[in-house]
């Protein structure tokens, strides 16, 4: 029962808050984007708290972040109690649908329905799969499920100067901890370490991916059909799907929690939702917690807001200065600093290292055939990759020949995920990870969610108005 409780109640607890601080309830989707976010803010919130308790050296147990989840939500719903009111919704464009669009949605969700019952399956049916899994996310929490603490993991001189027996080591000691608290949590509930129970959050997260991203298409404008079409195609990725299944992982909860952050952004610069821009801003922070690569992916998200909210020749001042500014220094051989409390950034011609992320040496990876496999030809994407360069001259043409003020900023964060991909396996260290296929994939997954959503508001133009139609 506390597993459940352990899944169900912070999803609640993240619903109602939505609820109470409303993005454009009066719309459809509202429901199911509430119950897709809510999940998200709801764990990540868990997971905040648990940090917190152990920053206060009082032992990690179910009750302490269940409770105090329960008195903030109370809390909020009490102080909002007056704008809590059910939906109110306008079934005039459901009824224009024709019975055939009703059929064929029914007939899809029915089909999500069943792979998503097979996916829980998979979950509860198969044991830890290995590497990361085994190596990194899942052996922090088993040693903090037995400690009731958030005992240190360092580097294997600490470890063997450790005289305390409290210091523990793996290779990637220094990865972010959020991936890790998420089945702590799990564990606490049931009391327990049993993999079945913990990588149901797995499933949780790939449930709230799918609602977030069918309710942000509806509140965008699409037809309920269209949403769950552009639902069925990211749920049908076989990669997503093997992360969904094989449990354990970091990546699902990147390509969720950034993916998200960058449909809440793209509706912020279309329609200038503020709350759906504190969404953007919230999910966006949480990006660097989940891996170290989260950290330059919120760099990308906060550039696209830049774009977005400055005049459009300050920004293009801005780049230009950007640009002169990092050939300048590559010019002159580089550039170094200390900064406190963080550590060295060095900047050259052969090294990149960034403080938090690592060192970065610079060559050139000729990793074309491996990224043109991985797209293109292996079983990874369907025919996902095949549609991006036609959606993306047609992005181009409606920039030039329609008013859609939106698309300029939208495209241009497509295009900088892209060149970062680009960077990465090309120009970094990271090209061998393209080479034997071992990390290729994994990013890519990070960029679909954001990258579909962002093909559908080709498509779709947006809404006009906060009133549409269906509910769900």
């Amino acid at each position: 029962m506390n597993t459940g409780l352990a899944l169900l109640l912070p999803w609640w607890c993240g619903t109602l808050w939505l609820w109470a601080y409303p993005i454009s309830r009066t719309g459809a989707g509202f429901y199911s984007m509430a119950l897709g976010y809510g999940y998200l803010l709801g764990i990540l919130a868990t997971t905040v708290l648990l940090r917190l308790i152990d920053r206060l050296m009082i032992p990690l147990t179910f009750g302490g972040p269940i409770t105090i989840l329960v008195i903030a939500t109370g809390g909020i719903l009490w102080q909002r109690w007056h704008f809590l009111r059910w939906p109110c919704l306008n079934q005039t464009t459901e009824r224009s649908q024709s019975f055939w669009a009703r059929v064929l949605w029914v007939l899809l969700l029915i089909w999500l329905a069943v792979r998503l019952l097979n996916l829980v399956l998979e979950v509860i049916w198969l044991p830890l799969y290995p590497w990361d899994a085994w190596s990194t996310w899942m052996v922090r929490p088993q040693a903090w499920l037995e400690w009731k603490r958030l005992v240190p993991f360092s580097d294997a001189q600490a470890w063997l100067a450790d005289t305390t027996g409290m210091t523990y080591h793996i290779e990637a000691w220094r990865y972010p901890l959020t991936v890790s608290l998420i089945a702590l949590w799990s564990a606490l509930a049931a009391g327990q370490w049993h993999e079945a129970t913990v990588n149901l959050a797995w499933w949780g997260c790939g449930l709230a991916l799918a609602f977030g991203f069918y309710g942000q298409a509806r509140l965008w404008g699409a037809t309920a059909l269209t949403a769950l079409i552009f639902t069925w195609l990211l749920l049908s990725l076989p990669l997503l799907d093997a992360h969904i299944a094989l449990a354990g992982y970091a990546d699902l909860w990147l390509a969720t929690v950034f993916g998200l952050a960058a449909i809440s952004l793209m509706h912020w610069v279309r329609f200038r939702d503020y709350q759906q821009g504190i969404l953007a801003l919230s999910l966006g922070l949480f990006c660097p917690t989940i891996k170290l690569e989260g950290t330059v992916w919120a760099l990308l998200l906060l550039i696209a807001a830049l774009a977005a909210w400055l005049p459009k020749r300050h920004f293009i001042g801005l780049a230009g200065i950007a640009v002169i500014a990092i050939i300048a220094l590559f010019s002159a051989g580089g550039w170094s600093a200390s900064i406190p409390g963080l550590g060295d950034l060095q900047i050259t011609t052969s090294l990149i290292k960034i403080p938090g992320l690592g060192e970065f040496p610079l060559v050139y990876w000729n990793s074309w055939q491996a990224i043109v496999d991985s797209g293109f030809v292996l079983d990874n994407w369907h025919l996902l990759f095949y549609l991006v360069p036609i959606v993306f001259l047609l992005a181009l043409w409606q920039i030039r020949h329609a008013e859609r003020p939106d698309l300029p900023t939208t495209t241009l964060l497509v295009t900088l995920l892209l060149l970062a991909f680009f960077i990465l396996f090309f120009f970094t260290a990271a090209g061998q990870w393209a080479k034997d296929f071992t990390s290729l994939n994994r990013i890519m997954l990070h960029f679909v969610p954001a990258i579909l959503f962002w093909m559908l508001t080709v498509f779709v133009p947006p809404r006009q108005s906060d009133q549409s139609s269906l509910a769900v």
